[in-house]
């Protein structure tokens, strides 16, 4: 079995910053709070089930960056159905989304809210890892 999309793309953004995390999020409920355990984003085995996405049919995979450095002007804030308020973050910096869907039909998609800019390091890597999993499927596709 090959390593899940996003499972690959999360890989290789957290290793790209040893200061970054991802959440999971879906309509106000933090489903995955900040971290970098990447058993939690998704269905890895075959007997997984409901695990991180693959619990949702949309959801919000964002990108924060931890960063001691900052003021409570930067950090993270989101509203919260389950707090019925905002919350805030701390040190934590929002760096950009990736919305996941999957309504049943089989069909995955991924989009990225994150700046284009191909100077930007998350661009980059967005960029090569779908490259490579295309590529990867070319090949099993044969």
């Amino acid at each position: 079995m090959i390593k899940p999309y996003l499972y690959r793309l999360l890989e290789d953004i957290l290793k790209s910053n040893k200061n970054h995390y991802y959440m999971i999020e879906t309509e106000g409920h933090v489903e995955v709070k900040p971290t970098r355990d990447l058993t939690q984003c998704c269905n890895l085995k075959p007997d997984d089930n409901y695990i991180g996405v693959d619990n949702f049919d949309e959801c919000d995979i964002h990108i924060l960056e931890y960063d001691k450095d900052t003021d409570v002007s930067q950090w993270n804030e989101y509203y919260s159905e389950e707090h019925n308020d905002y919350v805030t973050q701390k040190y934590l910096v929002h760096v950009g989304a990736l919305r996941w869907s999957n309504w049943n039909n089989g069909v995955e998609k991924l989009w990225d809210y994150l700046d284009r800019n191909p100077a930007q390091e998350l661009s980059k890597i967005i960029d090569k890892v779908s490259k490579e999993f295309e590529e990867e499927l070319e090949i099993l596709n044969g």
